[in-house]
């Protein structure tokens, strides 16, 4: 049987979905020698639809190595390059497809992605234009180059393309996300209530925009949905350490970390416990102080740093008050560092740490300051009197040991301020 005719039946095989029979009729003319570069991409796409990555790329390989200007060749290894994570590869790949095929906008997407994954923004950003040069309704793109512009701190840019991409669909819920998120990030507080509205509309059961509104109206519930606060460290966890540090100039664990040192001397801590460790740089600050310690948190993308890090002996996923009621174990150190800016009514927690305390035990954590009780802010974070904190310390039975103000965090180039808190229980 000719050659054509060998292709033929087998393509006619791979449109009936029976891949493996084509790929038994392809094989055999492999053997010929014939260097077809035909033959090379038909198998290279009957083992990619198998999901045999490595024979595939040898195929497509091998066929754009016959027929350097097989463009449809190239995709498919940009395609295999970029699934088994080689992004070095995958960008060559499509920028070769690319050159030969300029209006297609398949291509450029895959490169934007590719881009994006090494760093290389402004190459992403130049791919998504020329894929809406060609598609300008391409939904997809316009979200696309939004998420990549917030990224690269273009917030105003990125408000445009998220825009657009919700002109287009309505229905857009990451569209409508983001922003919200960007108008409440530059103080535009109208608009970020009615775009948390927006989304309140699409999902009325979306418990971050639930909070965020509750924020932006004044309201103060006395916690926030634990999904919310799952999502938004999810979200945050890969960005965190760098953002904290350098943006934000948030230095909390260490400022701690001196006040135990000036407080409590060389005391070494038997077992202890960080409430909300978030990436582990307060268990990095304080680990020579404890000798078994535990990290518990939301997060599982927050947890991964914290393993990463070896800053815990432990480290469990879960809320803190769940934890501490299910715990058969008692500690000796409490830390909760940039914690209670997530939780408002704090009297269960202390509770619960002071009944999980040994005698002697120390509990120090930071809190946002305002006037009276405790309050959501517009920043979706609470605040807390220094007199409810030391009220509800002697309700609780804890020693209210030490009251620093502290510099938590800038925002808006201005500092948040707050306090740090240093509670201790009778030996």
């Amino acid at each position: 049987m000719p050659i054509e005719a060998e292709i033929a039946a087998a393509l006619e095989l791979q449109q009936q979905g029976r891949t493996e029979d084509a790929l038994s009729c392809c094989l055999p003319l492999l053997t010929l020698d014939l260097d077809d570069f035909r033959v090379h991409f038909l198998v290279g796409m009957l083992y990619r639809q198998l999901e045999k990555s490595a024979p595939a790329i040898f195929h497509f390989s091998k066929a754009v190595d016959l027929q350097p200007d097989l463009a449809s060749a190239h995709y498919n290894l940009g395609v295999l390059h970029y699934a088994e994570g080689r992004m070095t590869e995958a960008a060559a790949s499509y920028q070769r497809a690319a050159q030969l095929l300029p209006d297609d906008p398949d291509i450029f997407f895959n490169l934007a992605l590719t881009f994006k994954s090494l760093g290389r923004y402004c190459e992403a950003k130049s791919c998504y234009e020329q894929v809406l040069a060609v598609n300008p309704d391409d939904i997809d793109a316009h979200y696309n180059l939004g998420v990549l512009l917030r990224d690269m701190h273009e917030a105003e840019e990125a408000i445009s393309s998220f825009e657009k991409a919700a002109a287009l669909s309505p229905a857009h819920l990451p569209s409508r996300k983001h922003l919200a998120s960007l108008f409440h990030l530059l103080g535009h507080r109208e608009k970020a209530l009615a775009a948390y509205q927006a989304i309140l509309a699409l999902d009325p059961d979306n418990e971050s925009a639930l909070h965020m509104v509750a924020a932006l109206a004044g309201e103060t519930p006395e916690a926030p949905p634990l999904s919310y606060v799952r999502e938004l460290f999810d979200r945050f966890s890969e960005r965190y350490d760098e953002t904290m540090a350098e943006k934000l100039e948030c230095s909390i664990e260490k400022q701690l970390r001196d006040m135990l040192d000036s407080r409590c001397g060389d005391i070494r801590f038997a077992r202890g416990l960080d409430m909300g460790c978030g990436t582990g740089l307060s268990g990095l600050a304080l680990k020579e102080r404890v000798r078994h310690f535990t990290g518990i948190d939301l997060s599982a993308g927050m947890l991964r740093q914290a393993r990463e890090k070896g800053a815990y002996d432990e480290v469990v996923q879960g809320d803190i008050i769940t934890f501490l009621k299910k715990t058969d174990k008692l500690y000796d150190f409490f830390l909760a560092a940039d914690v209670f800016v997530y939780l408002g009514d704090l009297r269960q927690v202390f509770d619960l740490v002071r009944q999980k305390a040994h005698p002697g035990a120390c509990f120090v954590f930071s809190s946002e300051t305002c006037d009276a009780g405790f309050r959501l802010q517009e920043s979706g974070r609470y605040a807390h009197a220094e007199n409810y904190v030391r009220e509800l310390a002697a309700q609780c039975g804890f020693h209210f040991d030490c009251c620093r103000p502290a510099r938590l965090r800038k925002e808006k180039g201005e500092w948040i301020r707050g306090n740090l808190y240093l509670l201790t229980v009778a030996c």
